[in-house]
């Protein structure tokens, strides 16, 4: 049994947590022993059984179409709106009959598995898009394995910074770093803030970056090694982890902090209503003043922090496993 992964976008562009779970799912299953490797477009050898596409859209339908002409296998790995909100709803049912979700809906009927990383996306899928729950499988991210271990570095006296609030990903108005910053400063709380700029947010970042300039309890650093001992031993020297994103699906970030015994702070949606995140604090809104009554509430509860034993899903081997066990019942 051969499989190919094929990512939504080059990743040059907006790399981002979902891509990088792709590379981590490619090493987790090639270490439970089966034969993967990446699609490449410039080949003509059309010796494999399945296909792994990651995400969904015009941007691979042809590629399924293709597929399907040459009997393969196609397994996706998709994520998908929570519509938790009066105006993701609204969006839904007016678009419902047109050609763009009436496609989208088509395709998902054509791939053989999918799979969505908790239940609550099982039941979006099934409830929204009529997909069978047979048909759809749950498989956690990754959570790299030195995360649940104690580093070897010394982040803290590095950057010389103390008792900060940490907030991991690419710097963009979705994840919500200004009005994070902003409610820091005004708490005169120490914030570091660890991510790229994302493509296309340049303004966002300016904005940002003279804040930041101008504070001396925030620290920004601009990208870190996937699991370094620099961004681990953030995550293992800060009180808490903050994410007051507008939407997400299953941030890693945030199970990276719960994996080191963090508290969270996130913005009250379903994302961050799942089994892995526990010892949250949630955020009414993206607004300052919501983060900051939010983070006024969480310093009452930052003591109160226990072991989420449900994160052990998320371990490399057993996420291999049950991707291992989805080519499996398709190729048999």
């Amino acid at each position: 049994m051969k499989i190919k992964y094929f990512p939504y976008q080059p990743h040059c562009f907006a790399f981002g947590g979902f891509d990088l779970q792709m590379l981590n799912a490619l090493k987790a299953v090639s270490e439970s022993g089966l034969n993967v490797t990446k699609l490449d477009i410039w080949s003509a050898d059309k010796d494999f059984d399945i296909l792994h596409l990651w995400g969904l859209g015009p941007h691979n339908y042809q590629i399924i179409d293709w597929s399907k002409k040459a009997k393969k296998k196609i397994v996706v790995t998709l994520l998908l709106p929570y519509f938790d909100t009066v105006r993701l709803k609204l969006s839904y049912f007016k678009n419902f009959l047109t050609s763009n979700q009436k496609q989208y809906r088509y395709y998902l009927n054509l791939i053989d598995r999918l799979v969505v990383v908790n239940e609550l996306q099982l039941v979006i899928l099934n409830k929204y898009y009529n997909v069978p729950i047979d048909k759809i499988d749950v498989i956690p991210n990754i959570v790299e394995e030195r995360y649940f271990e104690l580093p070897n570095f010394d982040f803290s006296k590095k950057y010389n910074i103390e008792n900060y609030i940490l907030c991991t990903g690419n710097i963009s108005p979705r994840k919500n770093q200004l009005n994070l910053t902003k409610a820091c400063i005004q708490l005169k709380l120490n914030l570091v803030l660890i991510g790229n700029v994302l493509d296309g947010e340049v303004a966002y970042a300016n904005e940002l970056e003279s804040i930041v300039q101008k504070n001396e309890n925030i620290r920004w650093i601009k990208g870190l090694p996937n699991a370094s001992n620099e961004l681990v031993s953030a995550y293992y020297h800060c009180l808490a982890f903050a994410l007051p994103s507008v939407d997400e699906t299953q941030p890693i970030s945030a199970l990276e902090a719960s994996a080191m015994g963090k508290p969270l702070l996130m913005l009250d949606r379903k994302y961050a209503h799942q089994k892995y995140y526990n010892n949250v604090t949630f955020c009414r809104s993206e607004s300052v003043s919501d983060i900051v009554m939010a983070l006024l509430n969480f310093s009452l509860n930052t003591a109160h922090v226990s072991y989420n034993r449900e994160l052990q899903n998320c371990r490399q081997e057993n996420v291999g496993n049950l991707y291992k066990g989805v080519y499996e019942v398709i190729h048999n």
